[in-house]
């Protein structure tokens, strides 16, 4: 199952269950995989720099084996070797999904549909979601969907919508190039809600949400 801290630990496949058991000490790794502000996994090791990976089942595998240890460091579990993974900004990317009844549904780059619970924008006019799955960069294709919620009051931006987690699965109801899934324990339905953007400055984001955007192995 899934567990939550301020981000989720997920767990993993049945496939690398049993790499581990077989081959329980291989050591971590680091400096070799990275996820930009897109939320794209990129290959940073012994292969051009940069080099994208796109292929939809590695991007699938990839996605249910994405987890982070209690002191903030993400990774992604390989068959039995964790590979630390390098946040070029957020360890989430949100992405908004506009549905037939003109909810909104937000969902992670790894697919994991869930709910908004705060949002932040940063000096450089980016937008960071704080959902049941941590905190995370706006996907930079989705901010039209978000400014048609905005208004303001007071003098501060306020976003106002409606959300919603289907009860029914969520890939088939949106074309996806991650699978979109719900996991155990997130609830379902709509919810009007009203959002305080509040402002915070990208040097601070790490630390505020206990996040280590550069792990390195354990000495």
């Amino acid at each position: 199952m899934l567990s939550l801290r301020n981000t989720l630990e997920q767990a993993v496949d049945d496939l690398v269950e049993k790499a581990l058991a077989r081959w329980p000490n291989v050591p971590a790794i680091s400096g070799w995989l990275k996820l930009n502000t897109q939320g794209d996994w990129l290959l940073t090791g012994p292969v051009p720099e940069g080099l994208t990976i796109s292929h939809p089942r590695i991007l699938n595998f990839m996605a249910r084996n994405y987890g982070c240890e209690p002191d903030g460091r993400y990774y992604f579990q390989n068959g039995p070797q964790k590979a630390y993974v390098h946040l070029v900004y957020t360890p989430w990317v949100y992405r908004i999904h506009p549905l037939a009844q003109g909810d909104l549904m937000l969902s992670t780059h790894t697919g994991l549909i869930g709910w908004p619970q705060a949002m932040f924008q940063d000096e450089q006019g980016r937008v960071l979601v704080q959902g049941e799955h941590g905190i995370g960069l706006l996907h930079s294709n989705d901010m039209d969907l978000l400014a048609a919620g905005l208004q303001e009051a007071e003098g501060a931006l306020v976003h106002r919508a409606s959300w919603a987690v289907p009860p029914v699965d969520p890939d088939t109801l949106i074309a996806a190039r991650t699978r979109l899934r719900c996991v155990a324990g997130t609830s379902t339905g709509r919810r009007e809600c009203s959002f305080t953007v509040h402002p915070i400055h990208s040097a601070d984001v790490a630390e505020r949400f206990k996040f280590d955007p550069n792990p390195e192995v354990d000495k």
